[in-house]
């Protein structure tokens, strides 16, 4: 085993509890199903599949060195196109948590129980498994995804067992170099669509012009009727307004002056 901080690091996750450790992280990239827990578990995913194999397989560290460069810019890449979207990355999935959680499930135990027994050169059984499965929730996470940034994660988690596999199937060849390049250039690619994805139209609430009650024209008031009078009526009124006249006193011009 190498002394390196890589190395040690490796050593720490290829025990029981690391294994299974990146086994859930991959798991819960594909239920829980939000781009920033899946950009971090790929991660943390592709980082510790490298420090596994520098413990145990030991390439040289000028190959884990620029693994580990790789997996950080394409995750940076993809963290700075979900945080500088101007309305959020869109995480649309065409499944709720619960259907995924059951083809994990059955994914899960249909391989347990068929035991293929498949198993990779220089590489032991848990090892194996650990790839594959993490391979599986790659391929169900792209199948799953209609969001560009969703499918850059799913390719960076798909691209994790081949990053592990290179330097240990091909060593000298620079094909682990390459590997990093190429999800560097995903990655790149991934963010570009993230960040042109169109803007959904905000929902805005447009307020209700109040309605003016309607005033209708209405017809000018008619005059009052004068009632109608008898004859007699009529003579009597005459007679009152004559002695009201009488009574009254007469003003002089002198009395004026």
């Amino acid at each position: 085993m190498e002394f390196s901080p890589i190395a040690l690091l490796g050593g720490l996750l290829a025990t029981g509890p690391g294994i299974l450790l990146l086994a859930g992280l991959a798991a819960s990239a594909v239920i829980l199903w939000d781009w920033r827990w899946a950009l971090g578990s790929t991660l943390a995913i592709m980082l510790g599949v490298t420090s596994i194999q520098a413990a145990i397989h030991a390439p040289t560290a000028l190959v884990s060195a620029s693994q580990w460069l790789a997996a950080l810019v394409a995750a940076a890449l993809l963290g700075l196109a979900g945080r500088f979207h101007p309305s959020g990355p869109s995480s649309r999935a065409s499944t709720n948590w619960l259907v995924r959680l059951l083809a994990l499930a059955f994914l899960a135990g249909a391989w347990w129980v068929i035991d293929p027994g498949v198993s990779l050169p220089n590489f032991t059984q848990v090892e194996t498994d650990l790839l594959f499965w993490v391979g599986v929730c790659g391929l169900l996470m792209l199948g799953l995804s209609s969001a560009p940034l969703h499918t850059g994660i799913g390719l960076l988690l798909l691209t994790a067992p081949t990053m592990a596999m290179a330097p240990v199937l091909l060593p000298g060849s620079g094909l682990a170099i390459i590997l990093g390049i190429a999800q560097i250039l995903l990655a790149l690619a991934c963010a570009y669509l993230t960040l042109v994805e169109p803007v959904p139209a905000a929902r805005r609430r447009t307020p209700i012009p109040a309605i003016a009650p309607r005033t209708t024209a209405q017809p000018a008031p008619r005059p009052a009727r004068r009632p109608v009078l008898m004859p007699r009526q009529r003579a009597a009124i005459q007679a009152s307004s004559e002695i009201t006249a009488h009574s009254e006193p007469k003003v002089t011009a002198e009395e004026s002056a």
